[in-house]
């Protein structure tokens, strides 16, 4: 078996059409360059970035950098590509013990490779470094306002919504911006009165919801309070001014009898609660979802209570779940879409879902891979991140041991030279 190079290998993405995402962009490998590190980048031409944006920087292109020492892409890598003493950099999607990727992380235990994942990347503090989540809320946010706008349109209300495109049909964040802002102001102006009044709900404290309300606020929204939401329509009829609801854990969730909501409390014993999102929803055309979900948590929406605002008219017509659990925070998100086709309608009579925006029933927005949609400038900012906190681990020889590592960095080593790290021995009951 040949000799791995001393050197960083990119890998091109092969996941699929959509992803078009890299780790770290040239700007930033010029710096790994500048100091000695020799950088071989995979040729691609479905990238964001060029192939000559790369070689501009002295990124050496290969059709193939499986032979490096340290290798990184974006998603999960081929069982094929992970060589026997090599580390590899991904979202590997095998932290939580997923079944379909088991058999990878297997794989790197079987040949004696190391695996570091950018999803338990974290400081002293436990905070995540790099993420793609901001870039999930913002594309989120818009797929959710092109679905409320195709939606109104085959339910009879024309908007100037319905002229969006989708998200991976813009070449960037601001463009998009530019557009839907220019679409919600004349949907203010012209109307129909459908969208009257106009709130548009997000939950979550995390990136993603921070995302949505910031693309939200990019194209024109004023945020509101619940208070505000619920007087509208009396106080402010007719007025289609977009406005945005933030919806905190402590305004959704409470237990029973008692009147404070304790977030630690919350964690420690998240059977015992209950969500009182439906209280809210009546007032607003569409909900985004960007809360954290397991089956350890209750639902924001489970099937009961869907059903019953489904049958006494008080659901938005659109559900936004940018969190896209199946069958988890929003009980009725029963598929993933995809970024050219991002909605489906679900049937509670028949329990059917069909790909569109017609039909009889709710629309859902549930794009698994939205920050594909937004692929340079997704690329900027995680690259910007990582580039600050990726030394430690290409420097690292994982074979010697995580000694080189601090606390925090050893979190994120999955797999350390064919063993499980000391943070992720639990994964081998699902092995």
């Amino acid at each position: 078996m040949s000799e791995l190079r001393d050197a960083l290998g990119i890998l091109k993405e092969t996941k699929n059409r959509f992803e078009r995402r890299v780790p770290l962009i040239p700007e930033e490998l010029k710096q790994l360059i500048a100091e000695g590190v020799e950088v071989r980048v995979e040729r691609s031409s479905n990238r964001a970035f060029e192939d000559r944006e790369f070689e501009a920087v002295g990124c050496v292109l290969v059709d193939d950098a499986t032979d490096c020492r340290f290798i990184m892409g974006v998603k999960e890598v081929k069982t094929s590509q992970v060589k026997p003493g090599q580390t590899v950099m991904c979202f590997s999607h095998t932290i939580k013990g997923q079944s379909h990727n088991m058999p990878l992380l297997q794989h790197f235990i079987d040949v004696g490779a190391s695996l570091v994942d950018y999803e338990v990347v974290v400081d002293d503090q436990g905070v995540r470094q790099v993420a793609f989540g901001r870039y999930a809320g913002l594309a989120g946010a818009h797929e959710t306002l092109w679905t409320l706008g195709h939606r109104m349109r085959e339910l009879g209300h024309d908007s100037p919504l319905a002229r969006l495109k989708h998200a991976v049909d813009y070449k960037d964040l601001r463009t998009m911006a530019d557009e839907t802002w220019e679409a919600v102001e004349a949907l203010r102006r012209e109307g129909p009165e459908a969208f009257s009044p106009f709130v548009v709900a997000v939950s979550g404290e995390g990136r993603v919801s921070r995302g949505a309300l910031e693309y939200l606020e990019m194209v024109g929204a004023i945020p509101c309070t619940i208070d505000e939401a619920v007087k509208l329509p009396s106080e402010s009829p007719g007025d289609r001014t977009l406005r945005a609801l933030h919806l905190l854990d402590s305004e959704i969730y409470e237990r029973a009898n008692r009147k404070q909501f304790d977030f630690r409390d919350y964690v420690s014993n998240p059977a015992l609660y209950v969500s009182k999102l439906a209280m809210y929803l009546p007032y607003c055309v569409a909900y985004i979802n960007g809360s954290y979900w397991d089956e350890r948590f209750p639902r924001v929406l489970d099937d009961s209570t869907l059903r019953r605002m489904y049958a006494n008219g008080t659901l938005p017509e659109v559900l936004g779940d940018v969190a896209c659990d199946i069958d988890g925070g929003i009980e009725w998100t029963v598929m993933a879409t995809q970024n050219d086709e991002p909605t489906f309608v679900y049937n509670p009579k028949t329990k059917g879902a069909k790909v569109g925006v017609d039909g009889e029933g709710v629309a859902i927005m549930s794009v698994d891979n939205l920050p594909t949609a937004l692929p340079r400038d997704a690329s900027v900012d995680f690259s910007k991140a990582l580039i600050k906190v990726i030394r430690p681990f290409f420097k690292a020889n994982l074979r010697d041991g995580l000694d080189a590592l601090s606390p925090a960095q050893q979190n994120a080593v999955v797999v350390a030279a064919g063993k499980l790290g000391p943070k992720h021995t639990g994964l081998q009951r699902f092995l």
